[in-house]
């Protein structure tokens, strides 16, 4: 089975890695020469990595697997699946996947990586809609078990099904999202998180040292959230929060992000954001004291992402178990975000989200609490 890379950018390369190391072949498509050579370099590196680890057998036989090539043409042509991941600009994917209509099997599965745009747009763009799916990888593909299996309004049962095989075969984790919603699963509940605990910042309720303590330690949360905001970057969530808000997501992104953003502040990549680096891509773990979280509810952030995952259920837009297991390892939490409130009790949770809403005076914490009902 043939299957397409388009882009050999970070996400790219490495589903074009995992895709080799399952058996697949590979034929991964970028503009340049020297884009795909360095991609090639860092698919060996990751891959002597596994090596060490006993997890890659025979390095030079997946490498052999994979054949880049600057030719969209050749990369298309005769394919069964493409996955696309060029950057978030819908009028360069939506290129893509006319040429891809033209060139692939027809028939094929013509997927997008897509982390903000709706799934249903770009298959508007083509004749054969129902080919179209997002599969949503997370960073760094080669490690992260999760995809986001995403329909649109059109994708077919037969869509539907090749893409799930796909990413069994990838040994990947799919969790379906049944609506086509904006921010899919996992950045609706990491919108909720951190746009609530910029909130409190702003409102000079909670530090950000005490917010990210109180998350971590009481939470068993990964990362802090203003931690998270910088490893991820700080540039990346408001343009994801801003493409969602454009298709309908209640609540407004957070000034400090949209200020962040305007003055550069992306976090590791630029060596400042919340916490401050030493260089521009150097990560070094902030230091976050246990103590310093003492004195905040943590539950206060939580409780809008369990009021958010009750929208999704509500809307049959996913089921309570992908629910769970996209935020357990979508976010690295220790458990499900439905499990963990159901825990704490849903009347707490209302509670929280009542708390919110008094102190930011939005009305999106009111708007979520019907779906606790």
């Amino acid at each position: 089975m043939k299957v397409a890379v388009i882009g050999a950018g970070t996400m790219g390369h490495g589903i074009a890695q995992v895709s080799a190391m399952a058996g697949y072949d590979v034929w991964m498509y970028d503009l340049s020469q020297e884009i795909l050579n360095s991609a090639m370099s860092r698919i060996r590196d990751s891959l002597n990595k596994f090596y060490a680890k006993g997890v890659v057998k025979d390095v030079e036989q997946v490498i052999s697997r994979i054949r880049p090539t600057a030719s969209l043409e050749e990369a298309l042509s005769g394919s069964e699946l493409m996955v696309e991941a060029s950057p978030e600009i819908l009028e360069v994917k939506v290129d893509i996947f006319r040429k891809a209509e033209r060139l692939s099997e027809r028939g094929s599965v013509l997927a997008t990586n897509t982390s903000s745009l709706p799934i249903t747009e770009i298959a508007d763009s083509i004749n054969e809609k129902g080919r179209v799916i997002g599969l949503h990888f997370f960073n760094p593909p080669q490690l992260m078990k999760l995809v986001e299996v995403i329909k649109s309004v059109y994708t077919t049962d037969e869509t539907l099904n090749m893409s799930l095989d796909f990413v069994n075969r990838l040994s990947k984790k799919a969790v379906i999202v049944k609506k086509d919603v904006p921010g899919f699963v996992v950045n609706r509940l990491l919108a909720r998180l951190m746009n609530a605990s910029c909130q409190l910042l702003e409102k000079n309720y909670a530090s950000m040292i005490e917010i990210d303590s109180a998350v971590k330690y009481k939470l068993g949360f990964p990362m802090g959230v203003f931690e998270l905001a910088d490893y991820s970057g700080v540039d990346v969530f408001y343009l994801v929060f801003k493409a969602m808000k454009d298709r309908g997501f209640r609540g407004d992104v957070c000034p400090t992000f949209e200020k962040m953003f305007s003055e550069k502040k992306f976090g590791v990549k630029t060596g400042e954001g919340f916490y401050s680096y030493p260089g521009k891509g150097v990560y070094k773990k902030p230091e976050i004291p246990k103590e310093a979280g003492t004195g905040f509810d943590p539950w206060l952030v939580a409780a809008p992402e369990v009021g958010e995952a009750f929208w999704l259920m509500k809307t049959d837009t996913a089921s309570e178990s992908d629910i769970d297991t996209a935020s357990m390892l979508g976010l690295g939490y220790p458990k499900g975000i439905v499990q963990m409130g159901r825990e704490f009790g849903l009347e707490n949770v209302k509670d929280r989200i009542k708390k919110m809403a008094e102190i930011t005076g939005k009305e999106e914490y009111s708007y979520l609490l019907q779906f606790l009902e």
